[in-house]
């Protein structure tokens, strides 16, 4: 059986910032609009996986097998964060790390980004700011040529195993006094993807830091409010289509999206989504 509706950003992470009856509040910038509604119904596209040629679910089912893999590390975090004995094995650290890298690159921005940098990969220059909703439309064959070439074998695969986690890169469970939001770009990498952060519940985010930018080997850090307010601005910034809360978005929030996508002269305070220039040594051919 085909599976039509397809999540570019999985139900099974997504239901974290869920009430008891499986609804958030989601500004949705299409429509300009502040609703209240099931966390199964955003973030989904009708056959989004597929190629030009054929509907196949192959790319849909290589997700999976990810997804499957990280649900109940993400389930593991969640539920025994508090506990006295409470650790993340080296080994799911790993499948984290390869997992953000696999979020960051299954949105539309990520795989517009990636086929861009293998098409110029010698001309290509780095991305100041996140991809606009008319620079997505103008690139949709680029999605459906990235879907082609990656259901294609164990190239999927073959990509993803060359992200191997850094011993300069340390593991963080970042916890928050605030609200956390999240979007359909639910992944920030900034400092050239020096630092990669995942929110992956109201209060808990999940990231990853080079030594020159955090040092400490402490599995659990806090955020400071202006550690979580950057964080959530940089989510408000690269969002394409949802932002998503636990909690009704606060006067501060409303005013800063408002500003973000109904202000044409609004200005980039900071490149929240750096670049794919990483790629540059991972690269396989297409």
């Amino acid at each position: 059986m085909v599976t039509k509706k397809q999540h570019y950003y999985p139900r099974c992470l997504l239901k974290h910032f869920a009430n008891d009856n499986k609804k958030f509040h989601v500004y949705i910038r299409q429509s300009n609009k502040k609703v209240f509604m099931n966390y199964e119904k955003v973030c989904a596209t009708n056959y989004t996986y597929e190629s030009s040629d054929k509907v196949d679910n192959i790319l849909e089912h290589k997700l999976g097998i990810y997804e499957s893999r990280i649900e109940p590390i993400i389930d593991h975090i969640i539920k025994n964060i508090n506990s006295s004995d409470f650790s993340v094995s080296e080994e799911d650290q790993q499948e984290l790390f390869q997992y953000l890298w696999l979020q960051y690159l299954r949105t539309d921005m990520g795989r517009i980004n990636f086929v861009t940098l293998i098409e110029n990969i010698f001309s290509y220059k780095p991305r100041k700011v996140p991809i606009d909703l008319k620079e997505i439309e103008k690139n949709k064959e680029k999605i459906k040529r990235f879907n082609w070439v990656f259901k294609q074998g164990d190239r999927l695969e073959r990509l993803l195993k060359s992200f191997r986690k850094p011993d300069t890169m340390n593991f963080h469970i970042a916890r928050s006094m605030e609200n956390l939001l999240t979007s359909d770009n639910p992944i920030i990498g900034t400092h050239n993807w020096a630092q990669i952060m995942l929110p992956i519940a109201p209060k808990i985010c999940v990231e990853f830091q080079h030594d020159v930018i955090n040092s400490s080997k402490a599995l659990q850090v806090i955020l400071t409010p202006e550690k979580t307010r950057y964080l959530n601005q940089a989510t408000i910034n690269t969002a394409n289509y949802y932002i998503i809360s636990n909690e009704e978005f606060s006067t501060t929030q409303q005013q800063y999206i408002e500003e973000r996508f109904n202000n044409k002269d609004w200005k980039w305070s900071y490149p929240h989504a750096d670049t794919l220039n990483v790629f540059s040594t991972n690269k396989k051919s297409m």
